[in-house]
């Protein structure tokens, strides 16, 4: 095998991982974006919930 084979294959490794790395990215910050959304709703409720409460005092 000469160096400019083994270039290609050294190319071609890092190429799937920056691509694996990329996916893993996106999905991280996908499930980041719908847990964010999730706190969010449960604050709003729990306002919700303790904002009679607090009046009725």
């Amino acid at each position: 095998m000469t160096i400019e084979e083994g270039a290609k294959y050294v190319a071609a490794a890092y190429a799937v991982i920056m691509a694996v790395l990329i996916i893993y990215y996106f999905m991280s910050s996908r499930r980041v974006g719908v847990l964010k959304r999730d706190v969010e709703l449960l604050e709003s409720e729990t306002q919700r919930r303790q904002a009679p409460a607090g009046g009725a005092e």
